[in-house]
């Protein structure tokens, strides 16, 4: 049996680092993307359904899209990258986009049915004090964040800035700020 599992692995998934690998597709050899695609595919289906909330399905489209994506990226500059942070980086964002996008209705849906799938937010009292609570929530938790995280966060995520202005605005290297932005959000995580 063990022979069997070993030699359904394909050899350079397992013998080739991941910067011979993406030399070799940069290189023409296609059979180097699959070898990426066997070493990753399944941590970053786990990955996506984290980000997605736990839909298998969604989740494998969407690092097959990103696969496809990282692909062309790949084939189209020649810039040093560590691949295995990158790929997650790409999957994030698919996931993210796939989060962000309307949800589609079904065709059969009566107008009863969409009526109770999309009731108006805007009108409930106790659904926008829910809301308000759990805001300040939010925001009490991250003001509990340590004084970097708070800033790293705040600059990331509400102003959209690029790692390497918050990098350079907290005087850190642009892999700290990643850090700290992680880590802020892993403590709301942990704080919700």
């Amino acid at each position: 049996m063990a022979g069997r599992i070993g030699a359904n692995l394909d050899p350079m998934s397992t013998t080739r680092t991941d910067t011979d690998l993406v030399a070799a597709l940069r290189a023409g050899d296609l059979s180097a993307f699959d070898a990426m695609h066997a070493r990753y595919s399944a941590e970053l289906v786990a990955y996506a359904r984290q980000v997605l909330g736990g839909a298998h399905h969604d989740a494998e489209e969407v690092v097959q899209d990103a696969f496809m994506r990282a692909l062309t990226a790949l084939r189209a500059t020649d810039r040093s990258m560590a691949l295995r942070p990158w790929l997650y980086t790409v999957v994030r964002n698919r996931a993210l986009d796939e989060l962000r996008r309307p949800h589609r209705r079904r065709a059969d849906a009566t107008p009863e049915d969409l009526m109770l799938a999309d009731p108006s937010p805007g009108n409930d009292p106790h659904e926008a004090f829910l809301r308000h609570e759990a805001f300040d929530g939010v925001v009490a938790a991250v003001k509990e964040l340590p004084r970097r995280q708070r800033l790293a966060l705040v600059m990331r995520e509400l102003e959209d800035r690029p790692h390497d202005e918050v990098a350079a605005v907290l005087g850190v290297s642009r892999g700290a700020s990643k850090t700290l932005v992680h880590r802020a959000r892993a403590s709301l995580a942990l704080a919700a």
